[in-house]
């Protein structure tokens, strides 16, 4: 994944990012938004709210909003398996509008973030073990990945 250097390639990687996924989102109707389901049972509403949730949260962590309470993994990324399951099933009664709204406000938050941020090599939200800058990075990869994730799910249909 590639590892954005400054603040306007970021903005532009999280804009190109944000235009295609709400793309593959407008493709998916009620029935398939539910239906079609990953390999581990997530389908399209859980990892769309799982990225509305993950974006938001990294982002105000960035800006210092909020602190984070997840512990570490051996790389000195945070540990949100347990978290994420959580989260799953307190959003899994959330209609698809509801999700698609969080997505683009997590979008709003994650480029005030990006905007923010005066000095992206600044120790990032655990400390300088990861930068400001590639927590904002995550954002736009972890994006990108789940994108992918919810293009695959469209083809399996």
């Amino acid at each position: 994944m590639p590892d954005y250097t400054t603040r306007e390639a970021l903005l532009v990687a999280l804009a190109e990012e944000r235009v295609a996924l709400e793309s593959v989102i407008a493709r998916y109707d009620q029935q398939t938004w539910r239906n079609v389901v990953r390999d581990d049972g997530w389908n399209a509403h859980d990892i769309a709210a799982h990225l509305a949730d993950a974006n938001y949260g990294l982002a105000l962590m960035v800006l210092g909003e909020i602190q984070p309470t997840a512990p570490l993994n051996d790389k000195g990324w945070m540990d949100v398996d347990q978290m994420n399951i959580q989260r799953r099933e307190k959003n899994a009664a959330l209609a698809m509008e509801k999700v698609i709204s969080r997505l683009a406000s997590s979008f709003g938050h994650a480029q005030r973030a990006i905007e923010a941020t005066d000095d992206l090599s600044a120790p990032g939200p655990y400390g300088p073990i990861h930068t400001k800058s590639m927590w904002l990075t995550r954002i736009v990869n972890h994006t990108h990945i789940h994108r992918v994730d919810l293009e695959a799910l469209l083809a399996t249909t």
